[in-house]
């Protein structure tokens, strides 16, 4: 077999190996964005599933909080009393779902105790209504990051984790390319070996 040929059907074995690692995606983990950006210099906006969510600062520590909100095209923020919440990090784990309440604000709008680190409920409504869960992570006038949940319409539970973990599908390619390179570089020596007569 050809250098060539083999490289070829180690893609296609790749390609189908991934296949089958990434069928079970209803297992699939959520995905985690570290940011680390300080509001007090700037809102920060982006965007999920076409949902876009702005995070700002307006320093009001003490009355309706210093973080502020906003969103278009179907972002949405947790809220209690139909006004922007947070949930503090030390209390308890906290998982935002289906069950919550959400709401989307067109200008910034206070969230309300937002000082100290906090998770806040977030929701990505796509075109086909399909709804994404997610959370930001924050402290004070930070935004450490955000995270969704890769499967439409299932609960998140909030982490202090700033890096995505990979799926196993993931690993499951990357450990097979590197096998099949190292295969592919072990024929294609033996097959540029000169002989003399």
């Amino acid at each position: 077999m050809t250098p060539s040929k083999f490289l070829l059907a180690a893609c296609c074995s790749v390609a189908s190996l991934s296949a089958g690692l990434a069928a079970p995606s209803a297992a699939a983990a959520p995905v985690i964005t570290s940011v680390g950006a300080d509001l007090s210099a700037g809102s920060y906006t982006f965007n999920v599933n076409g949902s876009s969510f702005t995070f700002g600062f307006n320093g009001d520590y003490f009355g309706g909080g210093p973080l502020t909100f906003s969103s278009a095209a179907g972002g949405q923020i947790n809220t209690i009393f139909g006004a922007p919440t947070t949930y503090f990090i030390d209390r308890a784990p906290v998982t935002f779902g289906p069950g919550d309440q959400y709401a989307a604000f067109a200008t910034p709008t206070p969230i309300r105790f937002s000082n100290g680190s906090n998770f806040i409920g977030l929701r990505a409504v796509a075109g086909n209504g399909d709804a994404f869960y997610g959370f930001a992570y924050t402290t004070n006038n930070v935004l450490n990051s955000f995270g969704f949940e890769s499967v439409a319409n299932r609960a998140i539970t909030a982490t202090t984790a700033t890096g995505a973990v990979p799926e196993t599908a993931t690993w499951g390619m990357m450990i097979a390319g590197f096998g099949m390179m190292g295969a592919a570089m072990r024929t294609r020596r033996r097959s540029t070996k000169v002989t003399f007569a």
